[in-house]
């Protein structure tokens, strides 16, 4: 059998199998398919090994997450052994066993979700599973999907190492056009559908300047060649009152003739137009955060650079689900550079200090949401 065929027959199995007996709310065929190419995008090589992401992170809305609160423990071993099974096919290798949870993302429909994938270090997978038991544990008692209040769809309560930032978003429903909508609310529409392009989008390439020497005449040799070169038009203005350059004298050899008349003395004056000196403009100060983890590096650019989910020019892109959208800002002074969190929902820290700004020096680490970053400058 298919190996998601096979993976959607036994979430079937696990939702009849509820005291109550309903159907998945969201395409869980779907869901797998996002599950494991999500794994693939997010599958480095870490000393020497492929090492694929442990922790996967599905956002489902409020009240899908009141229905399968019963089954989440089932649903969660599914989806993590379908990822062990994918990677043992291609070969990968994870930091440790795969984890697998469920949040709540308030701004999304009923039947809408998004995954997540993340290749966090093994310390930090191993606490977000000791939290994930204990979140679990409260659900045992339940009877159905649906026994009344003791189930209320209330957004699911935050942990303290990987807290959902939602506080920052506005609650507004996607316009999107199949069951996997992505969440968070936070990247435009044709960024967010598949969660492939998160790296930071590249700022528009510089224009190329066409040299200002490029546009004049060739210089003639005013010595061997004494004859008046019209004045350039320089960037569409005339040249005003160019100086006249006297070429020096010119002796003129004509054969067979006297010596009063083989000699004589020319005057040559050519019009030249002033070479206009092109300054190089400096190139901006820039720095690196590395991922500590994966080794991916992203680029910050003075004078200041963006850091969270939100995709725009210029700003660093993270994906993960427990970044603001945005959280944080690198600022450059023209001596040093800077971190100031924004508002974050998680917070930022700089070398385990949580901070609201200070200054950065080479190899800080730098933790926003999950992701630790090693601070380099350029």
């Amino acid at each position: 059998m298919n190996m998601f065929k096979a993976f959607e027959s036994r979430i079937s199995e696990a939702f009849g199998e509820s005291q109550q007996g309903i159907a998945a709310p969201i395409s869980f065929r779907k869901l797998a398919k996002r599950a494991t190419r999500e794994m693939e995008q997010e599958t480095y090589v870490i000393d020497g090994v492929n090492t694929a992401p442990a922790l996967i992170t599905i956002l489902v809305s409020a009240d899908d997450d009141a229905v399968m609160r019963p089954v989440y423990a089932r649903l969660a071993a599914e989806v993590a052994s379908l990822i062990e099974a994918e990677a043992a096919r291609k070969g990968y290798v994870f930091v440790g066993k795969p984890l697998a949870r469920f949040m709540v993302d308030p701004s999304l429909r009923r039947g809408r979700f998004a995954v997540f994938a993340n290749n966090v270090d093994a310390l930090t997978l191993e606490k977000l599973r000791e939290e994930e038991k204990a979140f679990l544990s409260g659900f045992s008692a339940f009877g159905g999907a649906a026994s009344g209040d003791s189930v209320a769809a209330a957004p699911r309560p935050a942990k303290p190492a990987s807290k959902l930032a939602t506080d920052d978003i506005p609650v507004v429903e996607h316009a999107v056009s199949d069951d996997s909508s992505a969440g968070l609310n936070v990247l435009p529409a044709d960024f967010v559908d598949d969660y492939l392009n998160h790296v930071s989008a590249p700022s528009p390439a510089a224009s190329e300047h066409r040299s200002l020497a490029d546009s004049l005449p060739e210089v003639m040799d005013v010595e061997a060649n004494p004859i008046v070169t019209p004045v350039p038009e320089v960037l569409g203005q005339q040249v005003a009152q160019v100086p006249e350059v006297t070429a020096p004298p010119v002796e003129v050899i004509v054969p067979g003739a006297d010596e009063g008349r083989a000699r004589r003395m020319q005057d040559s004056t050519v019009n030249a137009a002033p070479m206009p000196v092109v300054e190089k403009e400096a190139e901006p100060a820039s720095c690196l955060l590395i991922d500590r983890q994966s080794g991916r590096t992203y680029a910050g650019r003075a004078p200041e650079t963006i850091i969270g989910r939100e995709r725009s020019q210029g700003a660093i892109v993270l994906h993960d689900p427990n970044v603001s959208r945005r959280h944080a800002k690198l600022t450059y002074d023209g001596r040093a550079w800077h971190i100031s969190d924004l508002g974050s929902t998680n917070g930022t820290m700089v070398n385990d200090v949580d901070i609201d700004s200070c200054v950065l020096r080479d190899g800080d680490l730098i933790t926003v949401g999950l992701l630790n970053l090693e601070f380099r400058e350029s």
